[in-house]
């Protein structure tokens, strides 16, 4: 594990990060640009809450729950990335007033595989 000697202060500066790349990932998402902002709501509603269980119990469970939160938010950030071209045209579809394609059951798995793919690869090296 490469973040095995990681202290509490350094999981939540990887937190900060991986809360700031899933704002960015939500943030291109959003079609309209006056709702850019609630990009950021997901990112802190979740250090609120890490925040509020370490201080709750404050034991080796904040490490958990910041590993938990890394892994997470880095992994739904890099799966908006893998979907970059599908997600494209989607917002392209939003901004034209067309509406927006259903996903299928299959498109909806291939993003559920790529999502479990993708953490489990980022906690193999967490």
């Amino acid at each position: 594990m490469l973040t095995s000697h990681f202290t509490r202060t350094e999981w939540w500066i990887a937190a900060l990060v991986a809360g700031l790349a899933l704002a960015v990932a939500i943030q291109s998402l959003l079609p309209e640009r006056k709702h850019k902002w609630l990009a950021v709501l997901p990112p802190v509603g979740g250090a609120v809450v890490i925040g509020l269980s370490t201080k709750a119990s404050p034991d080796d469970g904040g490490n958990t729950a910041l590993m938990l939160f890394t892994a997470m938010a880095l992994g739904l950030a890099i799966t908006r990335v893998v979907f970059t071209r599908f997600v494209g045209r989607m917002m392209e579809q939003a901004r034209s007033g067309q509406p927006i394609e259903k996903l299928t059951g299959r498109q909806t798995a291939v993003f559920l595989l790529t999502f479990a793919a993708v953490v489990a690869a980022i906690v193999a090296t967490l």
